[in-house]
């Protein structure tokens, strides 16, 4: 009882729509609200859930917003997707369009929106649902299948890929333009595929040669291959970044090799001037040395800074020297002049060290007139004979020879030792004595020496002026006559003014110099090879000074920074020192490879191979240095040796590759002589090209020859190439002008009927036998010109189309007409047969279909409504094929038409004109209608057959 009692209370307090009987539960969805949240969670439910089909048909139909059915669109069955699709495609329910425009924009579901853009009630809801379309194949079938043309064009301008539009030309049949444009677009891009073919193996081919030309050996013609490469690549379009950045890098590399390659050739012809102008440079050496020397020797009185200049002219012309003799070898007489000036220097140096050496005894003995002491030192000393004297050594020959029982003050000791005048007269003495044993004068000499001296003082020329001065006085002492002893006296007063206007222009100079080898010699900020050439600098300027405005002080203070400088470079110099041996070492190491390749060398080496191991050996050999002067000049006699035998080596494999190139040449005139086709002869003759620069280079006047002669028969077979392909330029030039005469015989062709479509498709089958109009300018405008023409012609039947379409509608009209009459007729009880006239506008279709009328006219209902509801839909039906606009009346019609239309056509895709015969016929058999209702749609079918 109380089991009973239960399941009877369920049943009354459970909700119908969760009773067992279908019906029940598909009648308390009207019940349900859909705004209401938890009512809405119940239709979700039976939506999803519910095992009856028109349960869940019936929440679907409660269900009128979009939004509410996304959500359960992965949950659900088909039937959830039907139901969003009518309404988002405005069936029934359907919300507002700008609502539905704005859901479509925001989904992803590539089927969803297929379906909207193919059944959408709206062109602009079908492009916005379009323009979400990803799915390439879903683009195809609308651009194929559409029945609106804007959204088949739509679909057709997206779709890029090769096989889509390959597609779209085999399967746009229903729209020609979608067809052509297709056809056009893969034309264009099979010719610019050729385009960019041709253009990718030009810049392959560019970019190989490019970097192949660093590798190669060495020719003349490199340089120019260079320079036309880089033409023909520029004239090219731009590249992508990578081909770009291995060209660039290609192109780097051979500039880099042909610049080597000049700067070597330019320090080769540097070097051979060099070597041409030896003699002349070692004379200027030898002659600045012996200058110095001369200096030296005709001075009155020496001092420290006429010693350091000595010096460092010394080193200076010595390291001139050696720089020169590490590269040539000097003249045997040369070298004995220059060392017997060497040997001379280094005396009168050795004679000054040892002065300096003694330099504080020689000043104390002179303070205490200690004669033994002075002979002493003056013995040691060992002052060469004829090198002028310092004043010290002067006043202590002077002490020497004047030596009496009385000895001299101290203070006149003082006094001779200062100015040195004891000195001076001797010498002076021995000047008068020498002058006075000399032969009678030659006047004729003597003038041009006067002339001589007085052009070195227009120079302002003090040394040599000095020193020609001092000579003549001595020489003419008492024996010249009045006009030339005046002469001379006034050009001594000339050298004396120009001395002390020297002096006064050099003491400033003196003091800077002083000052900044001072500043020098104290600075940290600088480097030790910055320091050393400073300090030669500043040695160099104070020697140019000569005597101008000495001081004993000012010297010494030089001399003392210059020492200071020195002791801090010593490393440095010790250093430069290690690297002149490094240099030695290598040079030796350089001489003892060459003479190995010499002794070792195949007989078939490569002569450009050896010609850059000559070159880098002269470059490693001009590198490598400085090295010692003496082993520096036996390794460079040995370097030339080898350096000789290797060039013997080059010249003879230079002369078997000019034999090997002589039949290089007779080939390619042999081939130039034959008859086979011209771009075979052209790629053989550019593989001999290959092999012939691939051999290398024969002697320079042997290679020019046989290069003119090679490359004149390669010219001969690329002239017959070109001439071949201008030729096939030709040929394509013809089937232009092919193309030219169909444009023109289409131009002035207009079609008169619809059987002249078949001309037109012969035009096209013509066309597409002629091939793609090629790039070009001529090509551009004819192909524009046949897309013009092409569209006339299509528009023109298109026009016919539609004046054939309205003259058989106005035969179907009339039929209808008596049709509409003879049911008003039935209506009165008077009943009638309409017969169908015997025109080509009906067929056997047409026949049944108005026999099926004169039938349903007999058996008048007593309603019409349902056959004016059809008469609508047909055309509702009419309007959908001619893509005419509908008012809002009928949108309803047009869901229920697509939909019929769709099971219609889901076996076989029915072509427009049959589906046009069907609703005529269709027409034609509803019946019988309503005469109000006939008159109302009547101007509305005029109307559509005349969109």
């Amino acid at each position: 009882m109380t089991g009973l009692l239960s399941r009877l209370t369920g049943r009354l307090f459970t909700p119908r729509w969760q009773h067992a009987n279908p019906a029940i539960r598909s009648a308390a969805t009207d019940q349900l609200d859909p705004e209401i949240p938890d009512q809405r969670k119940i239709l979700e439910t039976l939506i999803l859930e519910d095992d009856a089909l028109e349960v869940r048909h019936a929440a679907l139909t409660r269900m009128q917003s979009p939004e509410r059915l996304l959500p359960l669109l992965d949950r659900a069955d088909g039937l959830v997707r039907e139901r969003l699709i009518e309404l988002l495609s405005g069936g029934q329910d359907a919300p507002s369009l700008l609502s539905r425009e704005q859901l479509v924009e925001r989904l992803d579901d590539s089927e969803l929106l297929s379906a909207v853009a193919s059944r959408g009630d709206n062109q602009q809801l079908r492009l916005t649902a379009l323009s979400r379309l990803e799915d390439e194949e879903a683009l195809i079938h609308q651009a194929c299948h559409n029945t609106i043309a804007a959204v088949r064009h739509a679909a057709a301008a997206r779709i890029t890929s090769q096989a889509g539009l390959e597609r779209l030309v085999r399967d746009a049949k229903r729209d020609r333009y979608v067809q052509r444009q297709a056809r056009d677009t893969l034309a264009q891009r099979r010719a610019d595929a050729q385009q960019a073919d041709a253009l990718a193996a030009s810049r392959d081919n560019l970019l190989r040669q490019m970097e192949k030309l660093p590798r190669q050996a060495w020719e003349d013609s490199v340089p120019s291959r260079y320079r036309s490469l880089l033409r023909e690549w520029e004239r090219l379009p731009a590249a992508d970044y990578e081909i770009q950045q291995r060209f660039e890098e290609a192109r780097q590399q051979a500039h880099k090799v042909i610049s080597d390659h000049e700067a070597r050739e330019e320090a080769i012809r540097a070097h051979e001037r060099l070597s041409a102008n030896l003699n002349t440079h070692l004379e200027e050496i030898l002659s600045a040395v012996d200058q110095a020397r001369e200096d030296l020797y005709s001075r009155d009185c020496v001092n420290d800074h006429d010693f350091a200049s000595l010096q460092a002219q010394r080193r200076l012309q010595g390291e001139r020297w050696s720089e020169l003799t590490d590269q040539f070898s000097a003249p045997a007489e040369l070298l004995e002049r220059q060392q017997r000036l060497q040997q001379q220097l280094q005396d009168a140096l050795d004679a000054w060290h040892r002065h300096q050496l003694c330099q504080g005894e020689l000043d104390a003995a002179l303070v205490d007139n200690d004669i033994d002491q002075l002979r002493r030192l003056e013995s040691e000393v060992a002052w060469p004979t004829g090198l002028p004297q310092t004043a010290s050594l002067s006043a202590v020959r002077q002490a020497i020879s004047a030596a009496q029982p009385e000895e001299p003050t101290e203070a006149a000791q003082e006094q001779d030792a200062l100015d040195g005048s004891p000195a001076q007269d001797a010498e002076s003495a021995d000047a008068s004595r020498a002058a006075d044993g000399k032969a009678s004068l030659d006047l004729d000499a003597l003038d041009a020496e006067l002339a001589r001296l007085e052009a070195d003082l227009d120079a302002g020329k003090l040394k040599p002026a000095s020193r020609l001065h001092r000579s003549l006085r001595d020489r003419t002492e008492g024996q010249l006559d009045n006009a030339r002893q005046t002469r001379l006296r006034q050009l001594g007063a000339r050298v004396a003014e120009l001395r002390d206007w020297q002096n006064f222009v050099a003491a400033p100079k003196r003091e800077q110099l002083l000052e900044a080898i001072t500043t020098l010699s104290e600075r940290d900020d600088i480097s030790d090879e910055q320091r050393d050439r400073q300090h030669q600098q500043l040695i160099q300027q104070w020697r140019e000074l000569g005597d101008a405005a000495a001081s004993r002080d000012a010297s010494q203070a030089f001399r003392t920074a210059s020492d200071a400088i020195k002791l801090r470079l010593r490393d440095y110099r010790e250093s430069r020192k290690q690297l002149r041996e490094y240099n030695l070492a290598m040079r030796e190491a350089l001489c003892e490879q060459l003479e190995s390749l010499n002794g070792h060398a195949m007989d078939d080496a490569d002569p450009d191979s050896l010609r850059q191991i000559r070159d880098r050996a002269r470059e490693e050999w001009r590198r490598h240095t400085p090295v010692p002067a003496g082993p520096g000049r036996q390794l460079s006699h040995r370097f030339g040796e080898a350096l000789t035998a290797l060039q013997g080596l080059i010249d003879s494999r230079a002369g078997q590759i000019a034999a090997a190139k002589q039949a290089l040449v007779d080939a390619v005139e042999a081939l130039a002589n034959e008859d086979s086709p011209a771009r075979a002869r052209a790629e053989q003759a550019k593989a001999l090209q290959s092999r012939w620069r691939e051999m290398g280079r024969a002697p320079k006047g042997e290679e020019q020859r046989l290069w003119a002669a090679f490359r004149a028969a390669c010219d001969r077979i690329f002239a017959a190439r070109d001439q071949d392909r201008e030729d096939r330029d030709s040929r394509e030039q013809a089937r232009l002008d092919q193309w030219q005469a169909l444009i023109e015989r289409l131009d002035s062709w207009e079609p008169e009927t619809l059987e002249d479509a078949a001309l037109l498709d012969d035009a096209l089958k013509e066309a597409d036998t002629l091939g793609p109009l090629p790039r070009g300018k001529r090509g551009d405008g004819m192909r524009r010109r046949w897309t013009g023409i092409l569209k006339r012609r299509e528009q023109r039947l298109d026009e016919l189309h539609a004046l054939q379409l309205r003259e058989e509608w106005q035969q179907w009209r009339d039929l209808l007409e008596q049709h509409a009459v003879a049911d008003a007729s039935a209506r009165n009880g008077d009943v009638q047969d309409v017969e169908l006239p015997n025109t080509s506008a009906f067929d056997d279709n047409s026949r049944q279909a108005n026999a099926a009328r004169n039938q349903m006219r007999q058996a008048l209902p007593s309603n019409c409504s349902a056959a004016n509801e059809r008469l609508a839909e047909l055309r509702v039906h009419l309007a959908i094929l001619f893509e005419a606009p509908l008012g809002s009346e009928d949108e309803s019609r047009r869901l229920t038409v697509q939909v019929a239309r769709i099971n219609q056509q889901l076996g076989e895709r029915m072509e427009r004109e049959e589906e046009l015969d069907e609703v005529l016929d269709a027409l034609l058999a509803n019946g019988p209608l309503d005469w109000d209702a006939w008159q109302t749609e009547l101007p509305r079918f005029d109307a559509l057959f005349n969109h």
